[in-house]
């Protein structure tokens, strides 16, 4: 075999790796996510407006993942996947900024948020921007890729 194949190879499989690594990264803080919206959910302090706003924020960030999840599982591979697990691991990074904070502010009734966890899950949570590649670092690959197809990674 080439040494220009094995490079290829070795391309494709960090490639592919990297892909699951954003998705599951970004699965397993989702998840996190979830036990705290789920509490919010359960808690009949909380308006009903409120409650619904978290799961529906923390359902569709949850369905685009899947998303791409699905999509790898289908046979989609490449930097247009990588590029896409990117995407929602960033979308869902926002989400997250957003949805946790509200939510351990929802819950911050006397006894909540010491006793049972949130403000523990509030802060795991917030590790997902602590995941490479961060964001920032990404947006100017990102761009690149959008404009001429080329991603790379750093």
């Amino acid at each position: 075999m080439r040494t220009s194949d094995l490079v290829g190879q070795l391309e494709a499989r960090l490639t592919a790796g990297f892909t699951w690594y954003q998705l599951l990264m970004t699965g397993s803080h989702l998840g996190a996510a979830g036990a705290l919206v789920e509490r919010v959910l359960l808690d009949d302090r909380v308006p009903e407006s409120e409650r619904v706003r978290l799961v529906v924020e923390s359902e569709s960030a949850m369905s685009a993942a899947e998303g791409v999840a699905h999509r790898i599982d289908d046979g989609g591979t490449g930097e247009t996947m990588l590029a896409d697990s990117l995407y929602v691991r960033c979308f869902v990074q926002d989400a997250l900024a957003r949805e946790v904070p509200h939510a351990v502010e929802l819950l911050g009734h006397p006894g909540s948020t010491g006793s049972d966890g949130v403000g523990c899950l509030g802060a795991v949570i917030g590790g997902l921007a602590l995941q490479p590649p961060q964001q920032p670092r990404m947006t100017g690959p990102l761009a690149a890729y959008l404009i001429d197809g080329l991603l790379t990674v750093a």
